[in-house]
């Protein structure tokens, strides 16, 4: 992810997510020893991922595809290259958090392997109150 997609990346997380980041946070999670990939589409964004890298583990912080061009199989793509980008970092594990009512990203990730490793409740706000957070994990 380079600078000039950072905007878009940014508009994309806040149309997303219940509670979105703060720039700073979001602009922060593209650096090192983070890292941003992103999908195009037309030189225009249409996903993104941010992942972190710790030792031998990787997080997928978070991952967003623009709603105009959900199901157009670009959550799938990202998912793959950040795969890839885990694998080329010698990442043994792959882990993330989702929102337990968030069942189409959930069957994403089943679909990749991710298993759920633990529930924490009340975990993310949300406008009805709280929702749990279903922590996921590969192997790689």
């Amino acid at each position: 992810m380079g600078n000039s997609h950072l905007a878009d990346a940014y508009d994309i997380h806040k149309q997303s997510v219940y509670s979105p980041w703060q720039w700073a946070t979001f602009e922060d999670c593209t650096l090192p020893p983070y890292a941003g990939l992103v999908a195009l589409r037309e030189n225009r964004v249409s996903g993104y991922a941010l992942l972190l890298f710790a030792s031998v583990e990787a997080t997928l912080m978070d991952i967003a595809v623009r709603a105009s061009q959900r199901g157009a199989g670009i959550g799938k793509a990202l998912m793959n290259e950040v795969i890839a980008t885990c694998r080329d970092r010698q990442s043994e594990e792959i882990w993330l958090e989702v929102r337990a009512g968030n069942t189409v990203a959930i069957g994403l990730y089943e679909s990749f392997g991710f298993e759920i490793i633990e529930i924490r409740k009340h975990y993310y706000p949300a406008a009805e109150g709280r929702e749990d957070a279903l922590i996921m994990k590969k192997c790689l």
